[in-house]
């Protein structure tokens, strides 16, 4: 069991798909790298040809079946990244560059130097406040290090900070899977407590944002629930996984581990029958999958619980044949497995076969290497005690004692006990026996959390009473030679003779009983001290726990009292800032009255409407309940409304809005807000000389992969014939194509029949 639960800690989610699924993945993705190739040759020496290149690395180092060759065609696109991005001080990009290069050289098996990497995209993105992308390079710095003891604190560091980085800005996909991992290192780290809170903390938002597949999230949350001793909890999830994993049709190496997980599950919990047709159906995914590693770890899952010995001797002798070469770890199960079954079956032949294989690799180990061993040496052990060859049993014990002095495994030196006091009972020799199991129940009862031991007690009343009534016969016998001798010698004696003698023993028979009366009494009465002392502290432990969740309880109360103070202070926040933005617009609609000069009032006028646009923004946060993302379609039509009627244009313009309904965060919301604004008002200033009649249209499209298109037309008089927009420095254009670039956008400027104004852009 030791050995599954070593492969269920670092086992992989790696995902097996068929043949004709494989080669639509290739079509796909080799139309993708040719796509990508073709916008290269026509691209221009710019920040765009970094990110196609970027684009083009990430296709090679995210193929799922990536060979060497893949990693060097990365490495060296993510190169030329880098020295476009360099040339160009274009900060972000080195970032990027550095960022996927140490995911490319961590890959390829240099984890120092992909280590390296990541933490100079650390500084890069800490320089520029690039939040999103400082959380993955935490997260890369966390996956350089490995699976040890001794590198488990780092990895979960570096995953807190990178939470807390997602957190910050909404990014709840990210958030649930950093929440996954960490949790899964506390749990290998031993702070399961914590672990557990983490899980449940993923599964919650994995919930929330709509993400079915959370079959890996319960089989997580049920190992640990099983290792803090609450098995009830870890069969439910166990069962919860599996349910999930049949529910989207999982059939990968993922539904095998949790089957894996399930039955240790039960086989802690004592459910052998379920145990076993848990390994059986795990057992089963890794021979489709013919996954020899996990085949040979399952196999000694299921002959550790299965009582059907026969099949087990099948599966153990089939996984000698097609496992080759054997290592030694292997053997040991192997052979041992096969002594205990066919001791089982009583096919004591067989099973010396197999202890004659096993104590010809025993002379092999190492005292170290024997201490992995423990629970296969009982298999051989018990095999000795029932076939009476008590000398190899003890040659056995003597070898794991010798072993076991650097040991302080409690589980160790229970089953070591356990066999001594089997052999001590096989050998009649009761004080040691006695001695023996009380060694092992202590140690049982102290990783039972200090249950009653009353089986010691019996025992040891049964063993007093038998040397009492031996006692007893070995003096009624001498009693009876003594009267015998007196009948032969006195014979004129023999009525009075045998009165005296029967008096004798009527009252050393009293007397024996008296005492024996006695000492039951006081056994009886140490017992029930004993058992009122293990009361007391449980009840002294019962009070602690109570305590314990009063005061979970109230710490869950203040952390609601502070969110809902926390949103409170967002919603005053948004407020006052609107207010604040609503007195400035104010200020400047009383600074025109004493304006004559139409550009100043224009000015003005423009400069009011800006900040109308972003007082907007913040008078809609701290009205709803979402304090984070913006409802386009209701902005852009306010928006549009409140320009129309500040340029006193609603007669003459008509405006036609087709918005999709999604909601945008406020950072790519405001930019959005005041490019409509100045394309908007360069429309009815310049588009309708004379209020001439006319039509503005506004719409934002939504795309493919989270990308929308944003257009803004007009069919008034055009611009300008000797109008160079690319030339052209007025503020409204400049305004434009400084936010088009601040949110990543590409801006496009066309005449057709009117002014149109294209923006693609992609949802941060």
């Amino acid at each position: 069991m030791k050995r599954s639960l070593i492969f269920l800690l670092i086992s992989g989610l790696s995902l097996v798909h068929y043949a004709h699924a494989q080669s639509g993945v290739e079509l796909n993705r080799s139309k993708e790298i040719n796509q990508v190739k073709r916008e290269l040759q026509i691209s221009k020496f710019d920040t765009n040809q970094a990110r196609l290149l970027l684009k083009l690395a990430l296709i090679y180092l995210y193929k799922p079946d990536e060979q060497a060759s893949d990693l060097d065609t990365t490495l060296k696109l993510i190169r030329q990244v880098y020295a476009i991005s360099r040339h160009l001080h274009y900060t972000k990009g080195l970032g990027n560059a550095y960022l996927f290069g140490a995911q490319a050289h961590r890959e390829n098996g240099n984890s120092k130097l992909g280590r390296k990497f990541a933490q100079m995209a650390l500084t890069i993105f800490t320089r520029i406040s690039a939040d999103a992308e400082k959380a993955m390079a935490y997260l890369e710095v966390s996956r350089s290090y490995g699976i040890s003891q001794e590198e488990f604190p780092f990895r979960i560091q570096n995953h807190e900070k990178a939470l807390l980085l997602f957190q910050k800005t909404g990014n709840r996909e990210r958030e649930a899977v950093t929440l996954k991992e960490l949790g899964e290192f506390e749990n290998l780290s031993g702070f399961r407590t914590k672990a557990l809170l983490h899980l449940k903390q993923s599964l919650a938002i994995y919930q929330v944002i709509g993400d079915a597949r959370v079959q890996e999230v319960y089989c997580l949350l049920g190992q640990v629930s099983s290792k803090l001793g609450d098995f009830r909890s870890g069969v439910n999830y166990g069962l919860l996984a599996l349910k999930t994993a049949e529910a989207v049709e999982d059939t990968t190496m993922l539904l095998c581990t949790i089957y894996n997980h399930l039955g240790i599950t039960y086989h802690l919990s004592k459910d052998s029958k379920a145990a076993t047709n848990c390994f059986k159906s795990a057992l089963r995914i890794a021979q489709q999958y013919h996954d020899i590693p996990t085949i040979q770890l399952l196999t000694g899952n299921l002959t550790s619980t299965s009582s059907d010995y026969a099949q087990n001797i099948r599966l153990l002798k089939s996984l000698e044949r097609h496992s080759s070469p054997l290592d030694k770890e292997l053997q040991f199960m192997i052979y041992t497995r096969l002594v205990g079954n066919y001791s089982k079956l009583r096919q004591f032949n067989w099973a010396q076969f197999y202890c004659d294989r096993f104590e010809k690799l025993r002379q092999e180990l190492g005292n170290h290497d024997k201490l992995g061993y423990v629970t296969l040496y009982l298999n051989v052990i018990f095999f000795y005690i029932d076939t009476h060859q008590y000398r190899k049993a003890h040659s056995l014990l003597d070898d794991l004692i010798e072993s076991s002095k650097t040991n302080h495994y409690t589980s160790f030196h229970i089953a070591l006990y356990q066999a001594w006091f089997k052999l001590d009972s096989a050998q009649r020799d009761y004080p040691s026996a006695i001695a023996h199991y009380q060694r092992y129940s202590f140690l049982k009862d102290s990783v039972l959390t200090e249950t009653k031991n009353q089986d010691i007690a019996r025992f040891q009343v049964e063993f007093e009473t038998s040397q009492k009534e031996q006692q007893l016969l070995l003096k009624e016998k001498n009693i009876q030679l003594l009267t015998n001798r007196n009948q032969v010698q006195q014979a004129t004696l023999e009525r009075n003779a045998l009165q005296r003698n029967s008096t004798i023993g009527g009252a050393v028979l009293l007397l024996l009983l008296l005492g024996l009366t006695y000492n039951r009494y006081r056994l009886k009465q140490r017992t029930n001290r004993q058992l009122e002392a293990k009361q007391f502290l449980i009840d002294q432990k019962n009070q602690v726990l109570q305590q314990v969740v009063e005061e979970k309880e109230n710490l869950l109360e203040e952390k609601e009292e502070l969110l809902e103070e926390r949103e409170w202070m967002l919603r005053e926040i948004h407020h006052r800032v609107k207010n604040n933005l609503q007195v400035i617009s104010s200020m400047l609609h009383s600074q025109v009255e004493f304006l004559h000069d139409p550009v100043a009032l224009a000015t003005l006028r423009e400069s009011q409407n800006r900040v109308q646009v972003m007082a907007l923004i913040h008078q809609k946060l701290y009205q709803t309940d979402n304090l984070a993302q913006i409802g386009m379609r209701d902005y852009i039509h306010q928006i549009v409304e409140y320009l129309i009627e500040s340029f006193d244009r609603q007669k003459t313009v008509r405006t036609v809005c087709e918005i999709a309904d999604v909601n945008f965060d406020v950072s790519l919301a405001t930019p959005l807000g005041l490019i409509i604004n100045e394309a908007l008002t360069n429309s009815l200033k310049y588009a309708f000389p004379q209020n001439r009649h006319g039509t503005v249209w506004v719409i934002l499209a939504a795309l493919e992969n989270q990308t929308y298109r944003l257009t803004l037309r007009d069919d008034g008089i055009g611009l300008p014939a000797d109008f160079d927009v690319a030339c052209s420095n007025t503020l409204g254009l400049t305004m434009i194509r400084g936010l088009s670039r601040q949110i990543e956008a590409d801006l496009s400027i066309k005449q057709l029949g009117g002014v149109e104004v294209n923006l693609i852009l992609k949802e941060q």
